[in-house]
């Protein structure tokens, strides 16, 4: 009986210990099973959060690239490119993850039969200009979000690049109606950290000047590198998309064409824009990274002083401005002015911070009678470099029967077309010149609150009386419940004239 007492007494004791140790082993079972599966899910919902995040970043990156432009000063923004996991009691992280942030290779821009007018035109004279620019992109690092997509930024517009579909996460704003902004990127910059990375961005052409263009003859095409197909073009560019040139639509891309056959990623991509129309084209240029020089100067345009008339012993003040091949203005710049007849002084010869230069060109102190004279100024050989003045030098003498009269125009009727998304007015003119040497009327179309011109156009006339008549226009977002429109009629000599009227819009 003792001995059957005892044994029990070991059983009852060993019990508790057995159970210890099955419970023991189940919970680390369960402390395995949640590793290997819970651990991984809540680690991936981190990753995708993550994710989101950068991509957020990488839209602030591509918002600052354009405020750089617009401003001209040097910002820096922030990319989380990589990932910190929290701590897990009782459970194992992997180490920290990094992503990449890094630019492209370099890639060409082309503006095809784009020209510009008065001195501008020498350097947009229809011909091709093409620019280098690069993109920006985050490529992630994960350790469970395996179908993580790659954010890239290019000028343009920012999209997710999947492994097998591309979406876009901004809309493009290379086209707004008749408006064109391009910014290019240039710089080498490649950083990858278990945080956040600093990306500074600098301005290289900036700040950035808006110039009118027309279609040179073929209609004005924009050529760009993109990795976007053509599907997602065609819904990027649909409310700009106008294919047949109808005016009540606000779209003047009438075509677009890319370089590889879908599905694969355009490459290149042609936008052709309607003939007809006047474009205001914004370009600038900024950098990440280092080692990336300024633009130097590459035409000379007039500001301030062309056209102009001024008595025998009269000064006139003569304004340049030297730019880049952006169109932005570049300070530092020599430029010498020279002139035939009278003198021309230089006040400030060398480029200020925005790019100009002033002169004051004075007059003979007597002329036998009224003449047109030419300043010049430059800074380099080719004919981009240098800007010629018209400056008409008057005589004051009574017997001086060579002076001309000033033309004069008349607006004779317009007719209004307005309805739709369009407001369209043919505006008849009448102009007259004794001196018979009519040359152009000028048209404008304008804000009268703003003082904005919505659209332009000239006529050629000529002798001493003619008639002109042109279209101006307004579409969409430019529409108003109110314009002024201004004609200015130009002789050969640069003697001017206007007349101008308002008229009722259907914009609000």
């Amino acid at each position: 009986m003792t001995m059957t007492t005892a044994s029990s007494d070991t059983d009852r004791a060993v019990s508790p210990v057995i159970g210890a140790i099955l419970i023991f082993g189940l919970v680390l079972a369960l402390l395995a099973i949640l590793q290997m599966t819970a651990v991984p899910a809540l680690n991936e919902q981190r990753e995708f959060q993550h994710n989101d995040r950068v991509q957020t970043d990488i839209v602030g990156v591509g918002e600052t690239i354009e405020q750089v432009a617009a401003t001209g000063s040097k910002r820096t923004v922030s990319v989380e490119t990589g990932l910190h996991y929290p701590p897990r009691m009782f459970f194992l992280n992997p180490p920290p993850v990094a992503g990449t942030v890094r630019t492209t290779d370099s890639a060409e821009i082309e503006i095809a039969n784009a020209r510009a007018t008065g001195e501008t035109g020498d350097y947009w004279d229809g011909g091709t200009r093409t620019f280098e620019t690069r993109s920006l992109e985050y490529v992630p690092k994960y350790n469970e979000y395996s179908t993580a997509p790659v954010t890239v930024a290019e000028p343009w517009v920012v999209f997710n690049r999947f492994d097998d579909a591309t979406l876009t996460v901004t809309e493009q704003d290379l086209v707004d109606g008749r408006r064109i902004d391009l910014v290019a990127l240039e710089g080498e910059r490649s950083v990858s950290r278990a945080g956040s990375a600093p990306i500074g961005v600098e301005p290289t052409s900036a700040p950035t000047r808006t110039i009118t263009v027309r279609a040179d003859g073929d209609p004005v095409t924009l050529t760009i590198p993109t990795r976007l197909g053509e599907e997602e073009w065609g819904d990027l560019l649909a409310d700009e998309l106008d294919p047949t040139g109808n005016p009540d639509t606000d779209g003047y891309v009438t075509e677009f064409d890319c370089r590889t056959a879908p599905p694969a990623p355009c490459q290149e991509l042609t936008i052709t824009l309607q003939q007809g129309a006047t474009y205001e084209l914004r370009l600038g240029a900024v950098a990440v990274g280092s080692d990336v020089a300024a633009e130097e100067a590459a035409y000379l345009t007039d500001v301030d002083g062309n056209a102009t008339a001024v008595p025998e012993g009269g000064r006139q003040r003569l304004v340049v401005e030297a730019r880049d091949r952006f169109d932005n203005p570049v300070s530092g710049v020599r430029v010498n002015g020279n002139v035939g007849d009278g003198t021309v002084r230089a006040v400030d010869p060398v480029t200020d911070t925005e790019g100009r230069a002033t002169f004051v060109y004075e007059a003979p102190d007597t002329v036998d009678h009224s003449r047109t004279v030419e300043v010049t100024t430059r800074f380099g050989d080719e004919p981009r470099e240098e800007v010629t003045f018209d400056v008409r030098v008057m005589t004051l003498g009574s017997g001086d029967t060579s002076a001309e009269t000033s033309p004069t125009v008349t607006i004779s009727d317009v007719a209004a077309n307005v309805g739709g998304n369009q407001d369209r007015y043919t505006v008849d003119v009448e102009a007259t010149d004794s001196d018979g040497d009519l040359e152009r009327v000028d048209y404008e179309l304008r804000d009268p609150e703003t003082n904005t011109v919505i659209d332009t156009a000239t006529a050629s006339v000529s002798g001493e009386e003619d008639t002109a008549s042109r279209q101006l226009r307004a579409r969409g977002a430019e529409r108003a419940d109110e314009y002024r429109i201004t004609v200015t009629v130009v002789d050969v000599a640069g003697n001017t004239g206007s007349d101008e009227t308002t008229v009722s819009g259907g914009g609000s």
